[in-house]
Formats: structure tokens, sequence, C-alpha cells
């Protein structure tokens, strides 16, 4: 029977690390391996959200836009309100589809609920949603190197450096939700692709399930 092992959110946006074991045909994780995982944008994102409203003078204890129900989502997270955590994670969806983090912080919520269909969902969006963004910023990068223009190409660069190691983190995400679903070729191929935009952690899994 399986067992999950849920580890820490980490950071603002809330990222989900966690790692399983089969009673049956997995050594008990070790205490190392609980560690959480490296540090995303996410801290930024909220950062910045905060900046923004105070320069407009608004009160940060009213969420409003999307960043501000994705902040407010995080919160309540941490005081481990799964259920209210996940309204506002719905609200910034619903005010912009496009947020990636708030799939991926939802997506981790779900995991621990242990409805992985939703989670898978949710995980794929985030893929989804941050391949496109890494595309655009790396072109961007390229347009502006071309203009002789620097300091923003490096910009466009670093950003989408930071996007990589975020699609990192939600492969290998998904990459545990397949496995649960009993996916195992689809594990595999998600903690590989995880280890290739560097998310290390991702080859400790690899040498459980994989191999």
């Amino acid at each position: 029977m399986k067992v999950l092992i849920l580890s820490l959110f980490i950071l603002a946006n809330g990222c989900l690390a966690f790692g399983q074991t089969n009673e049956s045909t997995q050594p008990e994780k070790k205490e190392s391996d609980k560690k959480s995982v490296q540090k995303t944008d996410g801290a930024k994102v909220e950062k910045e959200a905060v900046r923004t409203k105070k320069g407009k003078g608004k009160k940060a204890d009213v969420p409003e836009t999307a960043l501000d129900f994705l902040i407010a989502g995080n919160h309540k997270k941490e005081l481990d309100d799964l259920e209210a955590a996940m309204l506002d994670y719905n609200k910034a969806i619903e005010l912009d589809p496009n947020l990636h983090t708030a799939y991926l912080v939802r997506g981790a919520i779900y995991f621990i609920l242990q409805n992985f269909e939703s989670s898978l969902s949710d995980f794929d969006k985030t893929v989804e949603l941050t391949l496109v963004l890494i595309e655009t910023s790396i072109k961007r990068g390229n347009v502006k190197t071309i203009l002789e223009d620097w300091k923003g190409a490096a910009i466009e660069f670093n950003k989408a450096d930071n996007l990589k190691k975020l699609m990192g983190e939600a492969l290998y995400n998904r990459g545990h939700v397949k496995y649960f679903l009993e996916d195992k070729e689809g594990c595999c191929k998600d903690l590989e692709e995880a280890g290739k935009y560097g998310f290390m952690q991702a080859y400790t899994y690899i040498k459980k399930y994989c191999q």
C-alpha cells in the first residue's frame, strides 16, 4: 500500500515538494529526503504584488487582483486552512486563467487531499503555461540581443532561468502524481525532465522508481 509523505510547502507561492514510499517495494524514506525543495521566484511574485498594492494606497488585507488572492491563499495554507486556501486559489485562477503559479499551488493541495486526477490536471496546466513563458522570454532576450539591449536581454534570460526552475518543480510534482496513478512510464519521464531543468532532487526518485 502506498503511503504519502507530504513535505513542507515552501515560500510565498507555496510550491509543494513531496515524496512517497511503497511499503512492499520501497525503502523507508530517510530524513535527508524530507528537505524542502529549492526556492523559486514565488517570493518575488508576492513581494512585487505587495509593493504594487502599497504604491497604490490599497489595503494589503483586502484581496482584489489574482495575485492578491494567490497571496491570501498562501497565508491560509501556511495556517493549514487548506479549504480556505483552495477558495482563494480558485478565485485567483478565475481572475487570471494564465497565472501558472496558482495552478502549481492548487495542484499541491489537491495532492494532499489525494485528489490525484485534479492534481494532475493542475500540474499539466502549470507545465503548459510555464513552457510558453520560457519560450517567450528567450525569444525576447534574443531580440534584445540583436538590438544590443544587453541589460534588457539579461533580464529576459534571467527570467527564463527562473521559470525553468519552476518548470522543474512542476514536472517533479507531476511525476509523483503519475506514480500514484500507476503510470510508471509517465512518472519516470517527468522526473527525468525535471532533472534536466535543474531540479536535482528528481534523481533521488529516479533511482527509487525507475531503475
